[in-house]
């Protein structure tokens, strides 16, 4: 990694406020075991079909709450956007394996109502620099088709998909069985194109 992202990401502190396109203030975190209520709420205001990408149910507060307790969870890094002291927005840096130690998958999930006004992009950046600063290399990132919202995120990073698992999910409102697409990305070629654009563009 280079010495000038180096910095940008050492120095990532929150909270830190985001005003989205339609003026709205947010504020970003890390995630607190007190937010559990919260993020049991903001799960359940979630399209179910949006939800399919997650091994368990997020649904059940239990579930949120055991993320703190049980061994077979391997967060490294969660992020949450709050509007107000309501959660609207979550994204997760995940461990891929004793053995894919320097892999990481990012989930990230946004209210309906929030999406396309520059929230998930400023989030999935932030969990980026944050895999950068956990030593990753490899992220890898799994959607369905329909999420048009994220791979709009993804294509403006330059993810491509690298493999596809036909009718791997199922989607039980719908009663239809959907693919699972799996991409992934070198972080220091982000990193490279990062600091390339901030220094002769002075992107932020």
């Amino acid at each position: 990694m280079n010495f000038a992202f180096s910095i940008m990401t050492e120095m990532i502190i929150y909270p830190k406020e985001l005003i989205l396109k339609d003026k709205t203030k947010i504020i970003l975190r890390p995630f607190e075991e007190d937010d559990s209520e919260g993020l049991f709420n903001f799960f359940n205001k979630i399209p179910r079909s949006d939800l399919i990408i997650f091994k368990d149910d997020v649904g059940r507060l239990e579930t949120i709450e055991s993320w703190f307790t049980s061994t077979k969870y391997s967060k490294v890094f969660q992020l949450v956007a709050l509007k107000g002291r309501e959660i609207i927005g979550k994204g997760t840096l995940h461990k891929e394996g004793l053995y894919w130690r320097f892999s990481t998958e990012i989930k990230l999930i946004v209210l309906p109502e929030h999406r396309a006004k520059g929230l998930g992009l400023q989030m999935f950046k932030l969990l980026l620099a944050e895999g950068l600063n956990y030593n990753f290399e490899k992220v890898v990132v799994r959607f369905t088709h329909d999420n048009k919202s994220f791979i709009r995120i993804l294509s403006h990073f330059g993810f491509k998909p690298e493999a596809v698992l036909t009718c791997y999910i199922k989607d039980e409102e719908a009663e239809t069985k959907k693919d699972l697409i799996i991409a992934s990305y070198n972080l220091k070629d982000w990193a490279r194109r990062f600091e390339f654009y901030n220094l002769i563009y002075g992107v932020e």
